[in-house]
């Protein structure tokens, strides 16, 4: 039964890889909505938009430092599940690892589509 369970891991990654690229291509989209909202309330006339400005940088190095903890904390914890990594805990190790990295990002960028729609 063994190879059962390998059949389950590879369809259940499949699915995780599948649900990752759907989150990925959402951040790309809202990214766009969040630049085209920011570039126009720039451009306008008569607005100084300071506080929009004042969370361009600290909100990126907040989202990509918990996107490389993220990370870390899913490679170093795959790492000591699996040992002596075979082919599909390695598949499985990175789609947890794209995934913890991508889910900060993904959350700040939301939240700022949502707030500048």
């Amino acid at each position: 039964m063994k190879h059962d369970h390998a059949i389950d891991r590879f369809v259940t990654a499949s699915f995780d890889m599948w649900r990752l690229s759907l989150t990925i291509a959402e951040t790309l989209a809202a990214s766009q909505a969040v630049i085209g909202a920011r570039m126009a309330m720039f451009g306008a006339p008569g607005r100084e938009p300071l506080a929009e400005f004042g969370r361009l940088v600290p909100e990126k190095a907040a989202a990509f430092g918990k996107a490389q903890a993220g990370a870390a904390r899913a490679l170093r914890t795959d790492a000591m599940r699996f040992g002596d990594i075979a082919l599909l805990d390695w598949w499985e190790s990175s789609i947890d690892a794209t995934a913890a990295w991508w889910a900060p990002i993904h959350t700040q960028v939301m939240a700022n589509a949502r707030r500048l729609a």
